[in-house]
């Protein structure tokens, strides 16, 4: 039902906790105070209910995901340019059209209600009347407007419909081809698999018996396995400190550096931690050194290390362009974890869709590459050093490899083949790469090279 032209009189009502939740994220992601996974789990919403917080996740993460496709409907119905609204106004009729459009189990109604008690509670005077009208309006043209069309318009289809910036669209189809570009784009606005990383201190079968909610094995994950249903956070083996949430391309980079249970290893630019408690379980008789030049994501890290029971980790807060070490200090084994756009991590962070633009590739690249040589300096002759990240693009993941082995004498690239378990190399490229896509292999893209020094 629609409602009616007075709708907007009645929102003397407090808008509901999980509709205010994801306003106030929502304007924190707009406003960079925060990533939305942060924000969501902040305290001053510990009290809310189970259900109301996984409401506003919902509703977070779909408008983030579906922000383009929501625009052009938005931008149909308002006699206002978009960028001519308020941004509490903007997104509070983001909130309400996504419930609108998406989620069928929200009345047409309440969606359209919430919306205005949030543009009364937090947008200027006459906010609430606009909201109303333009989604009521909405609700009045049902299919208006037409999306654009995959035959007619592919780039408007992926930018739209499928809804992406332009400039990554473009990047796809010239990349994979629109089939593949298509299909990533689909799959990047789905909701992400979810993969438990079970510590080595316990067998997997027994693991997954104890994990609590449904589960299976998975193939290329020797200590992996795929969650389908129920809150992992309460289970057994989360409170024993014997599993943590880490996706499978990223379980499976430690594999890549072949760490004896003896080796010091280091870790570059190693925050939040999964991989460098995952080498520390593996080199669990020497140590890995891990480094981050944030001291809040030092201290995130000794948590990680801590609830995981992992004592072998030594966490330092330092840049890695200026190695806190001495001169003649080498290591065997360096894993290089670069900072980078994330465009491979779309499908767990939509708002990276939103704030990443084509120029920042340049800037990330020139960084890697320092970043890189760095590292290289302290490597030991003979030894590994793995170059990963989790980005789909050239400029930070081949052309970065590239530049160095060119700039740098002694140094080579080695298959990652040997490396990874026998059931994980068919995500080695014909270059040697390891390489993951969100279109073939279900997971985040991740993209990791093997360097040795003669």
């Amino acid at each position: 039902m629609i409602p009616n032209d007075l709708a907007f009189t009645a929102m003397v009502a407090r808008v509901s906790p999980a509709r205010r939740m994801a306003f106030e994220v929502l304007r924190g992601v707009e406003q960079k105070r925060g990533e939305p996974a942060a924000l969501l789990h902040a305290s001053r919403y510990a009290a809310l209910s189970a259900t109301d917080r996984d409401l506003a996740t919902e509703i977070t993460y779909g408008v983030l995901r579906w922000r383009n496709r929501l625009d052009f409907v938005l931008s149909h119905h308002s006699k206002r340019p978009l960028e001519k609204i308020d941004g509490s106004i903007l997104t509070a009729l983001r909130i309400g059209l996504y419930q609108i459009l998406f989620l069928d189990r929200v009345p047409d109604r309440a969606a359209v209600d919430e919306a205005v008690r949030l543009a009364h509670d937090f947008a200027a005077s006459g906010g609430a009347a606009f909201v109303n009208g333009v989604l009521r309006n909405a609700l009045r043209h049902p299919g208006e407007p037409a999306l654009p069309s995959r035959d007619t318009d592919p780039l408007g289809y992926l930018r739209d419909s499928l809804s992406h910036p332009e400039w990554l669209a473009r990047r796809y189809v010239e990349k994979l081809g629109l089939d593949d570009a298509e299909t990533r784009c689909r799959r990047q606005n789905e909701p992400p698999p979810v993969y438990v990383r079970v510590s080595r201190r316990i067998n997997l079968d027994r693991a997954q018996e104890e994990l609590g909610v449904e589960s299976e094995r998975v193939a290329i994950l020797p200590h992996g396995l795929r969650a389908y249903s129920g809150k992992l956070r309460g289970s057994k083996l989360f409170k024993q400190g014997l599993a943590i949430v880490q996706d499978a391309g990223s379980q499976l980079i430690p594999h890549l550096l072949e760490p004896s249970e003896d080796d010091v290893v280091l870790d570059i630019c190693a925050a939040p931690g999964g991989k460098a408690t995952a080498l520390a379980e593996i080199a669990h008789r020497g140590k890995v050194i891990a480094l981050d030049r944030r001291p809040r994501r030092a201290v995130v890290m000794k948590d990680l290390a801590s609830k995981l029971g992992v004592t072998n980790l030594v966490v330092v807060a330092a840049d890695g362009r200026k190695l806190p070490l001495r001169q003649t200090r080498r290591f065997h084994r360096i894993l290089l974890d670069a900072p980078c756009s994330s465009l491979g991590t779309l499908r767990h962070n939509p708002d990276i869709k939103w704030r990443v633009a084509k120029r920042d590739l340049e800037r990330h690249h020139e960084l890697q590459l320092q970043l890189l040589r760095a590292s290289a300096r302290a490597l030991e002759s003979g030894g590994r050093l793995v170059y990963a990240t989790c980005s789909t693009e050239r400029e930070e993941n081949q052309d970065v490899v590239a530049a160095f082995v060119d700039s740098t004498p002694g140094f080579r690239v080695v298959p990652a083949h040997e490396s990874l378990p026998e059931r994980a190399r068919h995500l080695v490229s014909s270059e040697g790469f390891f390489e993951t896509t969100p279109e073939r292999d279900n997971m985040d893209a991740y993209f990791a090279a093997i360097l040795t020094r003669d």
